[in-house]
């Protein structure tokens, strides 16, 4: 589960995209607040839609897109420690990539967006 956000570089581009869980609270607390994802203006739910990673795309752009890119995603090492120290390994590191930055591989003109269901 991550969270839905418009992210907002400082030469104005933007993007919307799921952010990772493991990457949401760090990007929160440098950017928005530092105590990270804290209720919105209701008191109670956070003003970033989780998100169970449904992903809907149209064949004959996102088929564009692999010959633009020959399938190529950016990559990234994902540690799981042994406990908060980080100095131990609880397992072997692995490679991966991941379909929430298939947006980023987009052309400026193309449009991302996602759908909301209340429960």
């Amino acid at each position: 589960v991550g969270g839905v956000a418009k992210l907002t570089h400082e030469d104005g581009r933007e993007m919307t995209l799921n952010v990772e869980y493991n990457q949401l609270g760090p990007l929160l607390k440098a950017t928005v607040d530092p105590r990270g994802d804290v209720a919105g203006a209701d008191g109670v739910h956070s003003p970033y839609p989780g998100n169970i990673n449904q992903f809907v795309l149209a064949c004959g752009p996102y088929a564009q897109t692999l010959e633009k890119t020959r399938g190529v995603m950016g990559e990234f090492v994902n540690p799981k420690y042994a406990d908060s120290t980080k100095t131990t390994f609880k397992k072997p590191a692995r490679l991966e990539c991941m379909m929430q930055d298939y947006p980023k591989v987009l052309a400026k003109e193309e449009k991302v967006g996602f759908t909301s269901v209340d429960a």
